[in-house]
């Protein structure tokens, strides 16, 4: 199996956008945006999340089977979180 050739010049691209993100996620905690910053957060840590899992761990260039594992993670670990979520919210103490 031959692997994948990433030049430096991407591996430094996504570096770059990984230090932007983290100063941006930084910055944002300082403004207060209401629930919007949660969500933001969120999303922002999403992103880079994807991008170390695509580029650096080179699950963008492996096989179709590794993408049905990669999906099936994410799958159960969002069935965790919403169960968990239901739990909470279904609990008198929240009001």
């Amino acid at each position: 199996m031959t692997e994948p050739i990433v030049s430096v010049k991407t591996y430094a691209l996504i570096f770059t956008s990984l230090l932007a993100l983290t100063l941006t996620t930084t910055l944002l905690a300082y403004i207060d945006l209401g629930v919007f910053n949660m969500v933001i957060a969120i999303t922002i840590a999403v992103i880079k999340a994807t991008l170390i899992v695509s580029f650096f761990m080179h699950a963008l260039y492996e096989f179709k089977l590794v993408h049905v594992i990669i999906a099936g993670g994410i799958l159960w670990f969002l069935i965790l979180v919403f169960m968990t979520l239901g739990d909470f919210l279904s609990r008198g103490w929240v009001k």
